[in-house]
């Protein structure tokens, strides 16, 4: 996790100076973020590291980011909630505008609610690797970097069986489908294509222990509850955390 640094004007800090050398390299290009809900948590996460490690990365939040000149860090919402189909055809709008830069990264993060069970996790990762395989054949000049699903917490193994014998939904249940949708996603482009993993992140308490329950022999990473204030959205600790794991990825795609 990240812990806010400090900045002193008197003494010489090598890890700021390390760092805001490697993210100044972001701020001259353009960055297309498609999502919603926790993805502002996100940007609002780079904002502050960006003031803290003065960096200078414009952050613009727009309807309309093919109208931004660039370069920038351009957040939009991506379609709309439970319709992941929306958002896919969101970003394949975007890059066929005559208007928008040349040369972007860009990022499709979905939304926690996009999926609720097993067999919507396989057809959100069909789609998503359809519109992937698009992307890279039509519009060569675009980096992009793939990105997990956000987590949730869950409720307990006692509430949970409760639920489903009472023929409820669980957030447990929910999490599984999470889980092997992001399990996919890891492996078809893990260790060959940039990945923003939101997940490791959110799963991740502040003692590096990982936050999971175990479902058939496996271990399903859930969103840990020091990372989170109300069970969904990040905490300023963990969007922070996330903000700089994005920007770590995100310089690297761009010095490659």
């Amino acid at each position: 996790m990240i812990v806010r640094e400090q900045e002193s004007h008197t003494s010489f800090n090598p890890t700021l100076s390390v760092r805001s050398s490697r993210w100044s390299a972001i701020a001259q290009r353009t960055i297309y973020f498609g999502h919603q809900s926790v993805g502002s948590d996100v940007c609002t996460g780079i904002q502050e590291l960006a003031l803290d490690y003065a960096v200078p990365i414009n952050v613009v939040q727009t309807r309309e980011p093919e109208r931004v000149a660039g370069p920038a860090f351009v957040s939009f919402l991506a379609g709309r909630h439970r319709d992941y189909a929306s958002k896919n055809a969101s970003i394949l709008r975007l890059l066929e505008s005559p208007t928008r830069v040349r040369n972007p990264v860009v990022l499709l993060k979905y939304c926690y609610g996009d999926i609720r069970s097993d067999q919507e996790s396989t057809m959100l990762f069909n789609a998503y690797r359809d519109t992937v395989e698009t992307i890279q054949f039509e519009h060569p000049d675009v980096a992009l970097v793939h990105t997990t699903i956000p987590l949730t917490t869950v409720e307990s193994g006692f509430k949970g069986r409760t639920l489903r014998y009472l023929g409820r939904a669980t957030r447990r249940e929910e999490a599984v489908a999470r889980h092997r949708y992001n399990e996919l996603l890891r492996a078809e482009f893990g260790g060959v294509e940039p990945i923003f993993d939101i997940a490791q992140v959110q799963a991740t308490s502040r003692d590096g222990t990982i936050s999971a329950f175990t479902s058939d022999g496996g271990r399903i990473e859930t969103l840990a509850a020091d990372n989170t204030s109300d069970g969904t959205r990040l905490n300023p600790a963990c969007r922070r955390a996330a903000a700089g794991v994005l920007l770590d990825v995100l310089s690297a795609v761009i010095e490659s």
